[in-house]
């Protein structure tokens, strides 16, 4: 039920790219927020950039990114502002923020500004930075110097249909099943296609649900190709995040594979997960943090260790089952975003 005291919460919430332009996993993630901060009781909305009148409280981005920094310095003296970071967290090596730091004061002498010290006082100048892991916790505070008293963990979350989806409308509707499903863009950084040639030869039913990126349009054009030289690979480019078939396909996948490089905390994989599917990741770090600690890995450039990670997920699906706690909710993670919120009002009223 939502929490009445939360009702004077107005929240106004702002991704680092319109999502007309892009809707990623960072984009889905503002979305699911904003509406699990609502079902929460709170005036949580997307920030209109055009309304001169609009009173709100709390400013949350989403995106570690520089272009964030002149909305800051403007913002800042107005209203608290809360980072939703999802930096990627490279490993936080100490000599990292040292160089960087040396760098940007050389820059200064010329009347320069790096992109580190951009995004660094971006970081300082949030009330608060939610990260989605142990891992991109320590990369902020090693790398850019994040107060630990300014971070707060709280993972993404998942939509309830996901624990209770059976698959059978997306079988129906596509007529295949036990395949390996793929959900995300079609880009480089999450290897879809290494994915796809591999199922190709393992002559393995394999589903891709995902949109592509002007950016990235070579990539996609490749992606295409394959597609249509492989009748055992189903690429759906409609799907809307929302559709309740998106759910249904992780329910009815057997193996879910996402060869991706570089994660902070993948969406797609806890929607999986939710639904009861193995998981099989790349091997590295976001792979170990939780709740991945029981998934498959593979190195994603490697077409022989996907090729056998996908062997071992398929020879025994039940096995590999890593499923996820109901914790992960959309409305268990709103009630601990608010509680940032409540802190942070807190503490600029004091």
């Amino acid at each position: 039920m939502p929490d009445e005291s939360q009702n004077e919460i107005r929240a106004r919430l702002l991704p680092m790219f319109p999502t007309s332009v892009v809707l990623g996993g960072l984009e889905l993630q503002c979305l699911k927020t904003s509406e699990a901060l609502r079902q929460a009781g709170l005036a949580a909305e997307l920030l209109n950039y055009y309304d001169e009148d609009d009173r709100f409280d709390i400013l949350h981005l989403f995106g570690s990114s520089e272009n964030f920094h002149d909305l800051c310095r403007q913002a800042a003296n107005r209203w608290p502002i809360v980072i939703s970071a999802v930096s990627g967290s490279p490993s936080a090596s100490r000599w990292r923020a040292p160089i960087w730091l040396t760098v940007s004061k050389l820059a200064e002498g010329v009347k320069l500004q790096t992109s580190y010290q951009r995004l660094r006082a971006v970081y300082h100048l949030a009330s608060a930075v939610i990260c989605l892991n142990q891992l991109e916790a320590q990369f902020l505070h090693v790398t850019y110097g994040v107060p630990r008293n300014r971070i707060e963990i709280i993972s993404n979350g998942v939509d309830w249909r996901y624990f209770q989806a059976d698959g059978e409308s997306f079988i129906e509707r596509f007529g295949v099943r036990d395949f390996v499903l793929y959900s995300g863009n079609i880009v480089r950084r999450k290897n879809p296609l290494q994915l796809a040639r591999v199922l190709r030869q393992l002559n393995y039913p394999g589903v891709f649900i995902g949109g592509t990126l002007a950016a990235e349009q070579a990539y996609a054009d490749a992606f295409a190709e394959l597609m249509d030289r492989s009748p055992n690979l189903l690429w759906i480019r409609g799907l809307k995040h929302d559709d309740p078939l998106l759910a249904d396909a992780y329910a009815a996948a057997c193996v879910f594979c996402l060869p991706s490089t570089s994660e902070t905390q993948s969406l797609s994989a806890l929607e999986a997960m939710a639904t009861g599917s193995p998981v099989i990741l790349g091997d590295f770090p976001y792979a170990y943090q939780r709740p991945f600690e029981h998934c498959l890995r593979c190195d994603p450039d490697d077409e022989n260790s996907l090729r056998a990670c996908l062997e071992k997920a398929l020879s025994d699906p039940a096995e590999h089952r890593a499923r996820l706690p109901e914790d992960y909710s959309w409305s268990n993670v709103a009630e601990k975003i608010a509680r940032v919120y409540k802190r942070v009002l807190c503490g600029r009223a004091g």
